[in-house]
């Protein structure tokens, strides 16, 4: 039976949790969180992680419907309870869609989105239990706007965004809120190599994110119940604009990709 005070802080469970958003969302939760369970497929990376402050580590794969089945089975045993559930969990990969192919678009979709809708339905039962749950999805702004060379990524990425918004109406009559963040380029190892290569350009005066500014974000999703956050704010306008006049960001990627030509 946990005492008033431990019932004032929040269970908290982060997939991806090993590193880059992921574990930076531990950071900033964790003074929060009356217990926090990380999730993520490197064992080794995970227990280093969970060393930094009191958490429980679960080495599992979220694209693995009987591992995520043992999550919330821990986190039943343990607490019997969610109250913040953050799916960070995710992979990129970056190239020419008919050279990357079926394999990759489906591995993609198999971690970056039916893995955050398995975890959800599976954590379901324990966020009913909880005291204002939340569930935040990382999507990205190329959940919004699909640049060249990310078909695959951004197409997973769409669906976390379609899912998320249709899942908010639908819970919202339980207390349930549904959130999303939409960063821009972070600096985490997923990323850090292939920024501003030839598949992956910056556009000119496109900021590279810290992890812990888009784990900022996703403390503004739990703590204010926001609907959605772009990181950084500005690539909101571009995204809209971009769905208003797809014209414009055929011409804009094309002179992009030119430039990157000229550079090689």
């Amino acid at each position: 039976m946990q005492n008033g005070l431990e019932r004032d802080k929040r269970v908290v469970l982060i997939t991806g949790a090993s590193s880059g958003i992921g574990l930076a969302a531990a950071h900033t939760l964790a003074p929060s969180a009356s217990h926090l369970y990380l999730v993520g497929r490197n064992t080794d990376r995970l227990q280093a992680a969970a060393g930094d402050f009191p958490a429980t580590a679960i080495g599992a794969d979220v694209s693995d419907p009987a591992k995520v089945s043992m999550i919330a089975a821990e986190v039943e045993r343990m607490t019997g309870r969610l109250d913040v559930l953050v799916n960070c969990a995710g992979q990129l990969e970056i190239g020419r869609a008919d050279e990357l192919g079926l394999e990759v678009a489906e591995r993609l979709i198999r971690v970056n989105y039916l893995g955050t809708v398995g975890v959800i339905h599976a954590c379901l039962p324990l966020l009913r239990r909880g005291s204002a749950p939340v569930i935040v999805n990382v999507s990205s702004v190329a959940g919004r706007l699909a640049p060249p060379y990310m078909a695959a990524y951004a197409a997973s990425k769409f669906a976390i965004t379609g899912y998320s918004q249709a899942l908010r109406q639908e819970l919202r009559p339980e207390g349930i809120h549904v959130g999303l963040v939409f960063p821009g380029p972070v600096d985490t190892p997923m990323v850090r190599e292939r920024l501003g290569g030839t598949y992956y350009p910056l556009p000119p005066g496109t900021p590279v994110l810290t992890a812990g500014r888009v784990a900022r974000a996703i403390q503004m999703v739990v703590e204010q119940r926001l609907p959605e956050v772009t990181v950084p704010r500005r690539l909101a306008a571009a995204t809209r604009l971009g769905s208003a006049f797809p014209a414009l960001v055929d011409r804009f990627y094309t002179g992009i990709a030119a430039a990157g030509a000229q550079r090689d």
